[in-house]
């Protein structure tokens, strides 16, 4: 039988772009006050010693600057890559694609056991396995992708329990039809009353 896709997302770009610009006004706000902290020592130690203030400022110092003024940005793009190329599609017997850091997964939809939304935490969407939990960050139309697999998983719960109560009522019929053939052996019914209560229990 194809396979049949219900849904399919990717993460938010404008997010991850968010970040990125957060990121870099962060970066560029601390490179500058940090400069300015540094032009300030430098003028007060050139004036104290005569010695020209731009000679200090290409030093180990600025290096230093330059390094943890970057930290943010650093940061900013290890968040964007943890997310920016999730994406998730829903079958109607799988749920696959990327997680954090592009990682690839594949999860036969009777192993997913639970499925649940965080919103503190990056916005994500949790689907639950028996072997771990899988998180997507910043799906788009996320409450849409947690109904599909929510209905799934419904779905599937289901039709085991229809089987389940199928094979107690056929195992109930097949019960009950060996005691009238015991009260047949016995004389205590006759052959027809047998097979009217067998009809009857068998639905023919």
């Amino acid at each position: 039988m194809e396979e049949k896709i219900i849904i399919e997302r990717k993460s938010n770009k404008y997010v991850g772009l968010a970040i990125i610009i957060v990121a870099l006004g962060f970066t560029v706000g601390l490179f500058y006050i940090m400069l300015y902290s540094m032009t300030l020592n430098n003028a007060a130690y050139a004036y104290s010693t005569d010695t020209p203030m731009m000679s200090e400022l290409f030093t180990e110092d600025f290096f230093i600057i330059v390094g943890v003024a970057l930290i943010p940005l650093l940061f900013g793009l290890l968040f964007y890559f943890w997310f920016a190329n999730n994406q998730l599609t829903v079958t109607d017997k799988r749920v696959y694609g990327k997680a954090a850091f592009g990682k690839r997964v594949d999860l036969p939809l009777d192993s997913i056991s639970a499925i649940a939304t965080t919103i503190v935490l990056f916005y994500g969407l949790s689907v639950s396995t028996s072997s771990g939990r899988i998180t997507f960050y910043f799906i788009t139309e996320r409450n849409e992708v947690y109904k599909a697999i929510n209905d799934l998983i419904i779905q599937r719960q289901n039709k085991t329990n229809e089987t389940i109560i199928k094979q107690g009522i056929s195992q109930s019929n097949a019960d009950e039809l060996k005691k009238f053939k015991d009260l047949l052996d016995d004389g205590v019914i006759t052959q027809e009353e047998f097979e009217q209560e067998k009809k009857r229990l068998l639905g023919l």
